[in-house]
């Protein structure tokens, strides 16, 4: 009998260590596994000409005021396309939470191209997309599942061919926890609607991987877009930006989102990109994608000088190396201002302020208040924007688009998509007047000052360097 005991101990001690073997194996697979073939680069620079657009949400004598055109533009370049129309866009769906009534985002950009395609005949329509718009296989989108009716290739990113931002869980995921599948019927809540859809606990537990394809732009034959503005219905009065332009650069977006198209199991043909001959200022641009974000963003922020400025208007501020930078660069004398969602709302639930008003009180504290800090006064939305201005004496650079300035977002996890632009003096002077506004509240209620949402807790404080060192967390 003892000896019974003693070979059952033995064998679960095997199996224990086999098991944590596979799963430091795992661990390290997951962090340093090659990316696929195309993702984080940086495309030769691109004379165009460039449009800023910017959807603002904000409050005018007590009532909400919503200045959109964004998906204006979106709906007009894909009207106007011939030949081919590709979009990579992250959030698509019209389900939500709360009671507020929203613009129908998701069914409109649906409707658009299901119409245009069935007005040109031989147009081909690839949607790219990211797996929570199926909660990562519990049901099938009824859009998506209109899309692939009428013709439309839709492509659902395979991101288990992305690195782990979340590196602890992932491994035990994939050692056992993937092969039980996610569909079937759920019966816990969605977490993004209060429609009572309910899904699989193995779909939860598949999101806790904690991976998104985040980009969010569209290209066709005639022009292209990058923003930071979802199709999604609840997402509808974010405020955010976005950069529109034409001919090389978008042949460029074309050749990323074809890789990401490969590594998920589809086709993107290499289609042709209609030529433009601008006679007016120039603007110089290059798509950078993923960590190549980080690269280019340290690269220009380190080069700033004493009464140089840089300005930051962003969702989501946590990365360890870009507050770092921040620092620096408040300590050699240049003019830091930083304006921020305070991260209380997230579609009709309330958020607990991390990670941006911790290290927005690290960096008060750290340069005596040299960087200033505003806040976007949301009222439910969200103040989505991801847009940077950087102004030495050799000129400006702008960058903007999918990313938020996290690990996950510009560290080679996510998916992302950001333009860097050397602007031409009319595209500097409007993206320049588009932050002084909200930041002097010029013409409206747009920004409250640094004491509004200040958050002394230690608590939180840990808790954000925490969640941001392991990739434990949405940020």
């Amino acid at each position: 009998m003892a000896e019974g005991r003693h070979l059952t101990t033995r064998l679960i001690g095997a199996a224990a260590a086999v098991l944590l073997l596979l799963w430091i194996a795992g661990l390290w697979r997951g962090v340093s596994r090659a990316l696929p073939p195309g993702v984080s680069t940086a495309s030769p620079p691109r004379a165009a000409h460039v449009e800023f657009l910017a959807d603002v949400t904000y409050q005018r004598a007590g009532a909400p005021v919503h200045e959109q055109s964004i998906f204006q533009r979106v709906f007009e370049i894909i009207d106007d396309a011939d030949r081919f129309i590709v979009v990579d866009m992250f959030l698509f769906d019209g389900e939500h939470g709360g009671d507020r009534e929203y613009v129908r985002l998701s069914s409109l950009l649906a409707e658009r191209l299901l119409a245009r395609k069935a007005t040109v005949r031989d147009l081909a329509v690839t949607f790219i997309t990211d797996e929570i718009n199926n909660f990562y296989g519990a049901y099938q989108s009824d859009l998506i599942g209109r899309l692939e009716a009428g013709g439309v290739q839709v492509v659902i990113t395979d991101l288990t061919k992305l690195r782990d931002s979340n590196p602890a869980y992932s491994s035990l995921w994939r050692i056992g926890l993937r092969w039980f599948g996610t569909g079937g019927r759920g019966f816990v809540p969605h977490p993004l609607s209060s429609t009572g859809r309910r899904v699989t606990v193995r779909s939860y537990l598949k999101m806790l991987n904690f991976k998104a394809n985040h980009r969010k732009l569209i290209v066709t034959d005639k022009a292209c877009l990058v923003a930071s503005a979802n199709p999604h219905d609840a997402s509808s009065f974010h405020s955010n930006i976005a950069f529109a332009t034409q001919g090389e650069l978008c042949a460029d977006i074309l050749d990323s989102e074809r890789a990401v198209a490969a590594f998920s199991g589809a086709v993107i043909p290499d289609y042709s990109i209609d030529d433009v001959h601008e006679s007016e200022d120039l603007s110089t641009v290059r798509l950078v994608t993923e960590g190549e974000i980080r690269t280019q963003l340290l690269d220009a922020v380190n080069a700033a000088g004493n009464d140089d400025s840089v300005d930051v208007a962003m969702f989501y501020l946590s990365d360890r190396r870009v507050i770092e930078a921040l620092e620096r660069s408040a300590e050699r004398g240049v003019h830091v201002r930083l304006m921020l969602d305070p991260n209380k709302d997230a579609f009709g639930r309330e958020k607990d302020g991390v990670p941006n008003r911790q290290v927005a009180r690290e960096l008060r504290r750290s340069t005596d208040g040299a960087i200033g800090v505003r806040w976007f006064d949301t009222h439910g939305e969200q103040f989505h924007t991801k847009l940077v201005r950087i102004t030495t004496q050799a000129g400006t650079t702008i960058m903007g688009g999918s990313a938020n300035l996290t690990r996950r977002n510009i560290g080679d996890y996510n998916l992302e998509a950001d333009l860097v632009i050397v602007p031409d003096s009319a595209l500097d002077a409007t993206v320049a007047a588009y932050f002084d506004r909200l930041w002097s509240n010029r013409d409206g209620q747009f920004t409250v000052d640094f004491s509004a949402y200040d958050d002394p807790s230690l608590l939180k404080r840990w808790q954000y360097r925490l969640q941001e060192f392991t990739g434990l967390s949405s940020f």
